[in-house]
């Protein structure tokens, strides 16, 4: 089987997404792969949009004459893709504190995550085909968090609340773009949702919780689910998880469902155990999705026909 060069590790916030992704690289590393990183909030993903604001030339006309002392700026900064301009707004914003704070105000209001839906699928298709052919030849495997399900999962549903089959479309053919970098999805499935995000709620600054209320509860798909306060929050992410969790079995390569049984040395076994594993597919020359425990992780149960009915404690699908 051909060694992975892409690893994306997923679940929802609280989950260990973070700490995982880096024991990932760590141990990629260690048993002599060259790893990339590339966590949330990567202003350099090579797959994602972290902060990058998109313009057509009729905005960028708009956007020379309120700001016309940033002209040169603008023009050197900018990218130019097919017609549209990219700028890493918030990148800039803070290699460039003597620019004037209003026009990086201005450029978040055409963030690629806040455009029509139909725009922000067709640039992230793009994105990710670009980064595939890149990847393909390259001698690395690359580490992602969180960006095949959950960005655009989350911004598909609570901001533009499309129905949960376009969703689950727009994520299946991501996935088979990728599929010639013999990808492995690991997931870290979560038994108590809302004791998770409660823990959360306290680490963080309240700052995320008011974002996460407003972004979950105060737009379409919060109204029309009647989604509110934080146990709104709960409730979204536990329908995510459950979505996301029936999704695996329908991507084209291998994923695997950690559970929260046990302290992180023993899921960081578990871990260990998926990406030792070779995953291979069964005897119909379906792809796999396997649920390991952090008790056993050295067993694991192939899912035929969805994870959901394998696992009593997930709520039911959206």
């Amino acid at each position: 089987m051909a060694r992975p060069r892409l690893i994306l590790v997923e679940g929802i916030p609280g989950s260990g997404k973070t700490s995982t992704a880096c024991y990932v690289r760590d141990w990629l590393e260690r048993y002599g792969t060259p790893a990339r990183l590339y966590l949330e909030g990567d202003w350099d993903h090579p797959a994602d949009f972290e902060s990058v604001a998109c313009l057509t030339e009729a905005d960028m006309a708009d956007l020379r004459a309120r700001f016309p002392a940033q002209e040169s700026f603008l023009a050197q900064h900018g990218r130019q893709d097919h017609g549209m301009w990219f700028f890493s707004y918030r990148r800039l914003q803070a290699e460039h504190e003597a620019e004037p704070d209003a026009l990086f105000e201005v450029l978040s209001g055409f963030d690629v995550y806040n455009l029509p839906a139909e725009r922000f699928q067709e640039l992230q298709l793009a994105k990710w085909r670009a980064f595939a052919a890149d990847a393909v030849d390259r001698g690395v495997t690359y580490v992602f968090e969180c960006c095949l399900l959950q960005n655009p999962i989350t911004t598909l549903l609570a901001y533009h609340s499309l129905p949960a089959e376009c969703v689950r479309r727009h994520i299946e053919m991501l996935a088979e773009i990728v599929r010639p970098l013999t990808p492995k999805l690991i997931y870290l499935a979560r038994r108590d949702v809302a004791a998770t995000l409660e823990t959360v709620r306290r680490e963080r600054p309240q700052a995320w919780a008011d974002h996460v209320i407003r972004y979950l509860t105060e737009q379409a798909y919060g109204e029309a689910h009647n989604l509110s306060g934080f146990d709104g929050v709960i409730e979204f992410y536990a329908r995510r998880q459950a979505f996301e969790l029936e999704l695996l079995p329908s991507l084209p390569f291998s994923s695997a469902v950690i559970g929260d049984e046990g302290d992180w040395a023993a899921r960081h076994e578990a871990v260990a155990a998926c990406l030792s594993d070779g995953w291979v597919q069964d005897e119909r020359g379906q792809c796999q999705c396997r649920v390991y425990s952090a008790k056993a992780s050295n067993t694991a149960m192939t899912l035929s026909s969805g994870v959901s009915g394998m696992i009593e404690w997930l709520v039911p699908p959206m």
